[in-house]
């Protein structure tokens, strides 16, 4: 008896323990919120403690929480009032780690802008930054800074002018910080004056001089600006072109991108993307065989380059290339055979856009026909699509 007592017991307690156990695994978010909600409140007491250490410690928490512990924005708003210059510093940069949550915070921020340690400055100029146009208000104070001793500052404060969208009526300052002998200063000065568009055209002469800069980032944000400012930017084309053959991909990439802003007419437009067709990286190759398709049939030139990159091993290359020379049309029809061969392709994107191109050949690309009926029956329904569609153009008057 008492044997059958101990094993209905033990069997209670097993299925007591797998029922809390799979309650465990049912509801862990809710006790991980918990636990983070509690980490969080105990930081902001900390951040109230009265031992400097323990304050700087949990501004240092709050800093890799960052978003996470928007609750202590309160508690680091008023450390920035501080007497020690490392609490209000590294309060200041935890403020800007949690983005346009700090808003709260900006009248603070910026008197902060004026205090005496430059990193709390420049930090304050940043936190600002982040909480985007909320911050316009800062734009007065942030152009003082403009000519601060301090590199971190200037730059950090001409960053903030272009993101709290002020940079446009401050140009002349921030077009001289184009000069400035700190690559980041240069580089985040460029970043603003791009962000105003068009009307900062009178920055283009400075643009084309930084394109030759010896800084990579600071020709990559360069260039980037000068697609901003798009048409007005006209006078930077060549400076751009050459930039395409710039060692570092990403400041190729922002001036390809510039370059398609600004605009150039097919004679001036089809040798620089045929050019950046022959690039190392295929985003790069990509993106001129996107350019050719732009230009249309004026690009018929670039045919057999286009027939070539059909064979890319980057699927994104030939889904490019099949868009091009479908834009190109009936003038590129030499390419309709590599195009049918191309129905074949392993990836549904690539076959649906070479039956895209075919279609777009109209009645010159009939001897496609057969391939494009068998392809009606593909599994992937874009290409299904696709290719009833190109039936359609094919056989249609």
């Amino acid at each position: 008896m008492k044997i059958l007592i101990r094993l209905s017991l033990q069997g209670t307690l097993f299925t007591l323990c797998v029922a809390f156990l799979l309650f465990i695994r049912t509801f862990p978010p809710v006790f991980a919120q918990d636990k983070k909600e509690t980490q969080i409140q105990a930081l902001v007491q900390q951040l109230q403690d009265k031992d400097r250490q323990v304050r700087l410690a949990a501004i240092k928490e709050a800093k890799k929480l960052g978003v996470e512990a928007k609750a202590a924005i309160p508690a680091l708003t008023l450390l920035l009032k501080a007497p020690e210059d490392d609490i209000r510093e590294n309060a200041s940069e935890a403020l800007g780690r949690m983005g346009a949550e700090a808003k709260t915070a900006i009248p603070a921020l910026i008197e902060a802008l004026k205090d005496r340690a430059a990193s709390v400055k420049g930090n304050a100029a940043f936190a600002l930054a982040q909480t985007g146009i909320e911050a316009r208000s800062a734009a007065p104070a942030l152009s003082e800074l403009l000519k601060d001793q301090n590199a971190w500052t200037r730059g950090n404060a001409a960053f903030a002018l272009g993101r709290v969208g002020e940079a446009k009526n401050y140009l002349p300052s921030l077009i001289g910080l184009l000069n400035d002998p700190n690559d980041n200063v240069r580089r985040d000065a460029a970043d603003a004056i791009g962000r105003v568009g068009a009307e900062a055209k009178a920055a283009v002469p400075a643009f084309i001089v930084l394109l030759k800069d010896k800084n990579a980032s600071v020709r990559r944000y360069t260039a980037e600006a000068l697609g901003r400012v798009g048409p007005e930017a006209n006078a930077a084309i060549l400076g751009l072109i050459e930039t395409l053959r710039d060692q570092e991909f990403v400041v190729r990439t922002y001036s390809a991108y510039a370059l398609k802003q600004i605009g150039m007419d097919a004679k001036q437009g089809v040798p620089v993307w045929l050019a950046l067709l022959k690039d190392d990286h295929e985003h790069l190759r990509s993106y001129a065989a996107d350019a050719l398709g732009a230009i249309g049939p004026e690009a018929k030139v670039a045919t057999p380059a286009l027939i070539e990159a059909l064979k890319d091993q980057d699927r994104f290359v030939r889904i490019s290339a099949a868009k091009a020379l479908g834009k190109v049309g009936t003038e590129a029809k030499t390419a309709i055979p590599q195009l049918t061969e191309l129905l074949k392709d392993k990836e549904p994107l690539v076959r649906s856009n070479a039956a895209d191109a075919l279609g777009r050949m109209g009645v010159e690309a009939k001897a496609a026909l057969p391939a494009l009926v068998e392809l009606q029956k593909d599994q992937a329904a874009v290409v299904r699509l696709a290719v009833a569609e190109a039936i359609s153009k094919i056989n249609s008057p």
